[in-house]
């Protein structure tokens, strides 16, 4: 005989070992460019993201904020740390609640909602406020969901 189980209408969605990738991108084209580069291994629980960032080829020395880009000029912070003296950055990130997923246009027009995360200078971020300033950022190349 064979069963099935209904799964309840408010079951907690979850994603496991997922990742986004982080790049360089020129902010003329969007297109990725040779550069600093890390990875995103994430965790997402309803709306609360955690996981474990690793970077290289970064800034030695520079402060950098892992974070979920809202829009306009908001964010969601994730975690920070400082680039070690070869240029690696480890973070590590508790769940953090980001609030619902977003539909973006551009290169993700038409497709699921979801999170932009970038890397950013801590020095360009007052109050959860982000100074824009791509050149210095490392965006995803896909939306976390």
């Amino acid at each position: 005989m064979n069963k099935t189980m209904a799964v309840p209408a408010m079951a907690a969605s979850k994603s496991i070992n997922k990742n986004v990738n982080l790049v360089k991108k020129n902010p003329e084209t969007w297109q990725i460019v040779a550069g600093p580069a890390g990875q995103y291994k994430y965790k997402l629980v309803d709306t609360n993201i955690s996981g474990v960032f690793d970077g290289h080829g970064l800034v030695v020395g520079t402060a950098y904020t892992l974070s979920s880009y809202r829009d306009g000029n908001n964010i969601v912070v994730l975690g920070a740390g400082t680039a070690s003296a070869r240029g690696d950055l480890h973070i590590m990130n508790t769940p953090i609640d980001v609030g619902a997923a977003q539909e973006w246009t551009g290169d993700y027009m038409g497709q699921p909602a979801g999170y932009k995360i970038w890397l950013v200078p801590t020095g360009d971020i007052n109050a959860g406020i982000l100074t824009w300033h791509p050149n210095a950022f490392l965006f995803e190349t896909s939306l976390a969901r």
